[in-house]
């Protein structure tokens, strides 16, 4: 995939409580190559600094950690279950939208 690229994010339990995700196979080039830092905007909610890491998945994908401020926001306008559109704006920033209503 490429930059801008369109991530369909299942907000499964895990993600939805603990304010992260993993980024699925096909993504996963989108996304920084080693850990560190992104940049996650929070739709129209400003952004918020998260972190990539590659050694919590054992096919070393992706795994972006979001923490709390994640949680938070993915509560504030999501369900569980809900679909979230991530879009790669560049290996270190990546957008989140806000569902539509």
């Amino acid at each position: 995939m490429s930059a801008n690229s369109l991530f369909p994010l299942r907000l499964e339990r895990t993600y939805y409580n603990k304010g992260f995700f993993n980024v699925k196979r096909e993504f996963d080039d989108s996304v920084r190559s080693d850990d560190g830092p992104v940049i996650l905007q929070l739709g129209s909610d400003g952004s918020i600094q998260a972190r990539v890491t590659r050694r919590a998945n054992i096919n070393g994908t992706a795994r972006v950690m979001g923490g709390a401020r994640l949680r938070d926001w993915f509560r504030q306008h999501y369900a569980m279950g809900d679909i979230v559109p991530i879009r790669f704006n560049s290996p270190d920033m990546l957008v989140l939208a806000v569902r539509s209503p």
